[in-house]
């Protein structure tokens, strides 16, 4: 989808059943709004308890419903440990609640047609590509058989075979998994920037969470997991890859 600043993206980053993202769909103009995935299991230090976090997904859920056409729900690990077994028994996250496994679950299959895994967008002449935590280029290698090119489409396939869950299961070892790079459910921002940049593609991904408003930007990627909303031309000035509207 094409983008600018008349017709902007909005970009929610992990949710964990916070309320932030309200304010940016309610007051922030925009053409179409991705999240990032992740709705659940909260940080228990935040003071929202499982429940909480589980009504807010149903919220966000019931937003999408009647905003089909604008609105695009990415998953995340943390939601994916719910929505199938084999990925929770091969790379299962922290915080994942058994109790609640049956509502998500349930919730998660009646509106599947509103969950994928990746999205493409082109502002500026910038082809960004948005997944919950970005694609490396050393797992993007390991499947290339699988995946091929790095596209929405190819990577959004993945979710509809067997072999598909495994590439996404990948772990890396900074987040104690056995991979050398995590897959684009579960990459640290540590390992995607380290990583050889895809070409001709802008990374946009959430995550590896960063406290504080300010993201991680660079010429290649942006890491958006601070607990505000973003728009696309913004992260595309942050990055310089796009001029700043103020000149």
């Amino acid at each position: 989808m094409n983008f600018n600043r008349e017709n902007d993206l909005l970009i929610i980053p992990d949710v964990h059943g916070r309320g932030f993202w309200r304010d940016a769909v309610n007051d922030t103009p925009y053409a179409h709004v991705v999240f990032l995935g992740d709705y659940v299991d909260p940080y228990p230090h935040e003071g929202i308890f499982p429940e909480e976090a589980f009504d807010v997904m149903k919220e966000i859920v019931d937003f999408a419903r009647s905003h089909r056409s604008t609105t695009t729900l990415l998953i995340g690990n943390h939601d994916m440990h719910y929505k199938s077994t084999p990925f929770r028994r091969m790379a299962g996250g922290t915080r994942y609640n058994s109790m609640m496994r049956p509502q998500i679950y349930e919730m998660m299959e009646a509106n599947k047609d509103l969950f994928t895994l990746a999205f493409e967008a082109e502002c500026g002449g910038v082809h960004c590509l948005l997944t919950h935590a970005g694609v490396a280029s050393g797992w993007l290698h390991k499947y290339e058989s699988l995946v091929g090119e790095p596209t929405a489409e190819s990577l959004n396939a993945l979710l509809d075979t067997p072999e598909g869950i495994i590439a996404l299961a990948d772990i890396g070892w900074c987040r104690g998994g056995g991979a050398l790079v995590g897959g684009p459910l579960w990459a640290d921002y540590s390992e995607m920037s380290k990583e050889v940049p895809l070409p001709g593609i802008y990374q946009i991904f959430g995550h590896t969470q960063k406290l504080g408003n300010t993201p991680w930007v660079n010429e290649h990627l942006a890491c958006l997991d601070c607990h505000r909303a973003f728009l696309l031309t913004e992260v595309l000035e942050m990055a310089h890859l796009l001029p700043s509207a103020n000149g």
